[in-house]
């Protein structure tokens, strides 16, 4: 059993996905400390209304001085909401690919906020040029890219699609994108298409859907465990543009244009655990001051 996948970025716009013929999307959110894909929430949106399976992905920057926590922060900030929704994914394709132990980190960090195992993107190359095998032993799923040529195919036919990828340190691929010039009825234009060598329910276990009664239990653990939760309205003193910065660079209230907001999401294990309002910062248990309807 396999599932067809297309991946999309922005220069493709909203596709009329329920016109097309595929499985799942994969979908760039974002790239490096600062560009969001603008379509990202429209398409995600629609492919789950659709009843498609859905992944997020980020391109990686690494080779501009970003660090693997600064880039971490920056997708999760924009795809907290996909949490038990989408596979979160990192492409590793920047001009130097060589650098495995920030790719590492990168993971190791989505995979404790999104709480399921990230999947890693690259070519059979790079797969094969360095020693990947932390990441391997770490269960992170390899997407792997190898194309036969650049003639169009049509309609998922993958009759020349040439040898599926070899790569050293996994013993298997988790998809395999065969072509960037896949054509499929109702889309008038290229699109990468991939393998995914499982089912629904394979799928849905990278996401980390864990079935309770044929439902998903999707609430956060920090829920429980940290002093504020998600939806609490909170005065805040001082706030962080991380949730991994530290005291000594924090961001005064007196500097900002308010001093409270809404907790909406938690970062489970982060030195400033909860995000407001989806971006305003990021705070801990020692800048709030209470909550915003006892002061």
């Amino acid at each position: 059993m396999s599932l067809r996948v297309i991946d999309a970025a922005s220069y493709q716009g909203n596709m009329p996905q329920k016109n097309m013929d595929f499985d799942a999307l994969i979908v760039r959110a974002t790239e490096g400390c600062s560009y969001i894909n603008p379509y990202c929430d429209s398409e995600a949106q629609e492919a789950l209304s659709l009843g498609k399976k859905l992944g997020v992905y980020h391109f990686a920057r690494n080779t501009v001085g970003n660090s693997a926590e600064a880039e971490e922060d920056f997708f999760i900030n924009q795809t907290h909401g996909y949490i038990k929704k989408a596979i979160p994914i990192l492409d590793w394709e920047d001009r130097d690919t060589s650098d495995v132990e920030w790719a590492l980190k990168w993971l190791q960090i989505v995979e404790r906020a999104y709480r399921c195992k990230p999947m890693i993107y690259m070519s059979e190359n790079v797969a094969n040029r360095y020693n990947w095998s932390a990441v391997a032993k770490g269960n992170y799923g390899l997407w792997c890219a190898k194309y036969k040529d650049t003639i169009p195919d049509y309609n998922w036919d993958m009759a020349m699609a040439g040898e599926r990828p070899t790569v050293k340190h996994w013993r298997t691929i988790a998809l395999w994108q065969w072509t960037s010039v896949g054509r499929i009825d109702g889309y008038g234009g290229n699109l990468d298409c991939s393998i995914f060598y499982g089912d629904g329910n394979t799928w849905d276990k990278y996401v980390g859907i864990k079935e309770n009664g044929g439902k998903v239990d999707a609430k956060p653990k920090t829920d429980q465990t940290y002093k504020y939760k998600v939806g609490d309205h909170v005065i805040f003193s001082t706030c962080y543009n991380s949730s991994s910065d530290l005291k000594n660079i924090a961001i005064p209230a007196a500097d900002m244009l308010q001093n409270q907001g809404i907790i909406t999401y938690i970062q489970e294990g982060a030195r400033n655990p909860y995000l407001l309002n989806d971006g305003l910062g990021w705070v801990n248990d020692g800048d709030i001051r209470g909550y915003y309807n006892e002061i």
